[in-house]
């Protein structure tokens, strides 16, 4: 049973938020809490998500995965099946969250940020629509392009190019290495968007993500081509640090299926039919970097933004700052 108390009406701008600030992971925290982070590392990193991504990474890797004999040739046949099934998850989740909250809206604007749905009138996306906008990007370049790192990385398996571990000798290291997926994104997540926020590549790359300012699910991996090869380059680091193909399927996973649920717009998600029983959903922390773009180029789990002064806690002095820092730049 979900505190329900924890969302707030915004008072200047009719929308909600939830109560603020926001709370940054203490596993960075100096001096050290070890029971703090453990239990962040618990919740929320693992439960309810991580848990749920770890194992639809297991029966993926065990039931809808190429055997490593297939995949030893660099074949466009089983390359096609990987994309299908990358595809296949990806509007499984986008899709059945724009059902429930977009199409259907089955909570109606409880616990939505923005109170604007998302436009189907904005010249600024492919036929005007956003969803339909979002839907070709994450299927025709974020899809493509997860799928081509999957595949080398499973290439290089498959041919003993690069260092690789069996559960059978090495479950406790795969085990802290599955946490450590969750961690190593947000690290990663935090470089490659500071990045992207450079004026070059944010004028050819980045902007179309961020046209996106009131976000939907099918907005998380709704990326240009140039922005999706960075984004999903952390793929590189199973090259050069011995793990195990679940774990390169767990952090396709992460990367890919998880984002619908970060930029879904709704900070919380109604479930079952019992009266304030609900489930986590799109960060606020996230929410606040659309809305300004110049704050929490991170995720909370590794707190880099708190280390670089570009955290945003979401409270009224925050927002005052930001709006504030913003015009000053305009009238440069």
């Amino acid at each position: 049973m979900a505190d329900t108390s924890a969302v707030v009406a915004n008072p200047g701008s009719g929308e909600y938020e939830p109560a603020v600030p926001i709370a940054t992971s203490p596993i960075f925290d100096w001096p050290p809490r070890p029971i703090a982070a453990l239990r962040f590392l618990v919740k929320p990193v693992m439960l309810p998500y991580g848990v749920c991504w770890a194992a639809l990474a297991v029966l993926t890797w065990n039931y809808l995965t190429p055997s490593m004999e297939r995949m030893a040739s660099l074949h466009p046949g089983w390359m096609a099946q990987i994309y299908v099934r990358n595809a296949l998850i990806l509007a499984a989740v986008a899709g059945s969250l724009h059902l429930a909250l977009y199409v259907r809206r089955s909570q109606q604007q409880r616990y939505k940020y923005d109170r604007q749905w998302m436009s189907t009138t904005n010249d600024e996306f492919l036929w005007t629509n956003q969803t339909r906008d979002n839907m070709f990007w994450s299927l025709t370049s974020g899809a493509v392009i997860w799928t081509a790192y999957e595949s080398l990385t499973m290439w290089f398996y498959a041919n003993d190019w690069i260092p690789s571990v069996e559960w059978g000798s090495g479950w406790p290291y795969l085990s802290v290495l599955t946490v450590g997926v969750f961690l190593w994104s947000s690290a990663h997540f935090y470089l490659s968007h500071r990045l992207l926020h450079v004026g070059w590549f944010y004028d050819h790359a980045h902007y179309l993500h961020h046209r996106n300012v009131n976000t939907g699910p099918w907005t998380g991996i709704s990326m240009h081509p140039l922005e999706h090869l960075i984004y999903f380059s952390l793929f590189m680091l199973w090259w050069v640090v011995p793990a195990h193909p679940y774990i390169v399927i767990l952090t396709g996973l992460f990367q890919g299926a998880s984002p619908p649920v970060a930029h879904a717009g709704f900070e919380r998600f109604e479930v079952g039919r019992r009266e304030g029983r609900t489930t986590r959903g799109a960060d606020y922390f996230h929410h606040l970097h659309h809305r300004y773009f110049e704050c929490n180029y991170g995720n909370r789990p590794v707190p880099i933004d708190k280390l670089f002064g570009t955290f945003h806690d979401g409270t009224p002095e925050a927002h005052a700052k930001m709006r504030q820092r913003m015009k000053s730049r305009r009238t440069r």
